[in-house]
């Protein structure tokens, strides 16, 4: 059935990101050769081979990608069904504490995504620079699926302020984020959304990790930022349009996204679901 089906991909998939071989164009890499380092000049995103892409970045575009990875996404990560999360980000292979990643998409303001389904995912961008709205681009811009983690979960993604794109950039534009803790495969990625995205939208935090697509659980002792979470990502139908809370409340939680963390998202209904 599907679900076998599934499953074989799963296990027949690369288990870890290798270095690049001795032919690799590009003259600078990181983590052990794992990751380009000229994301002017070259691709810093993975084949699905588990290799840093051997491509020129594409010119006509801020993002530090090909033209394929821009429009198929980084084959480090892939989109998944959730029980009750709609999709959610995971690791294609074993990704190392330290990858970077972007998230990315056109720039807009902020008043233009309001009350539509970018006002849920838009993310900070450069200051005065309005936001990012990745939702024309759920096949390539692949962050805009990450979850909250729940009460018992820690995050393992941060943003950065390290940006693509000019501030008044027409088009495409994005921003930097790095992996903070080595994340196995089939796992999921993680990054606190705001105190204040919950409340703007009514929805309640839970645990979102999954036998199929475990989540890292919370370390009591871990500061204050990981231990207040919750639940939602990204599908293509989505809750958070429809939620209850104010535009005040809303813009409180853009900021606290600039500020600690990632994306946004669809309700979790359920904390014990399992895949």
């Amino acid at each position: 059935g599907p679900a076998g089906t599934s499953t074989a991909r799963e296990s027949a998939m690369t288990e870890r990101l290798e270095p690049a071989g001795p032919c690799h164009p590009c003259p600078k890499t990181r983590l052990g050769g794992r990751q380009n380092d000229l994301p002017d000049e070259y691709c810093s995103a993975s084949t699905k081979s588990g290799r840093p892409c051997a491509k020129r970045k594409d010119p006509s575009c801020a993002l530090p990608f090909c033209a394929h990875h821009r429009e198929r996404g980084d084959g480090a990560f892939r989109v998944v069904p959730h029980p009750t999360a709609g999709s959610v980000l995971v690791a294609n292979f074993d990704v190392p504490k330290g990858y970077r990643a972007v998230f990315w998409g056109t720039r807009k303001r902020w008043r233009d995504t309001e009350n539509k389904e970018g006002g849920d995912y838009a993310m900070a961008f450069r200051s005065n620079g309005g936001v990012i709205d990745p939702t024309t681009h759920k096949t390539g811009s692949q962050l805009q699926f990450m979850s909250c983690p729940g009460p018992n979960e820690r995050m393992n993604m941060r943003h950065t302020d390290f940006f693509f794109g000019a501030t008044r950039e027409v088009g495409l534009v994005g921003r930097q984020f790095v992996v903070t803790e080595d994340v196995p495969k089939n796992h999921q990625f993680l990054i606190w959304y705001g105190s204040q995205w919950f409340t703007a939208r009514g929805i309640d935090r839970i645990d979102v990790g999954t036998k199929r697509y475990p989540v890292s659980s919370l370390k009591r002792t871990t500061h204050s930022c990981a231990t207040a979470a919750g639940a939602s990502s990204a599908g293509d139908d989505d809750a958070g349009a429809g939620a209850k809370g104010t535009k005040k409340a809303k813009r409180r939680a853009l900021e606290d996204l600039s500020n600690g963390g990632g994306k946004k998202g669809k309700a979790r209904s359920s904390a014990t679901a399992t895949a």
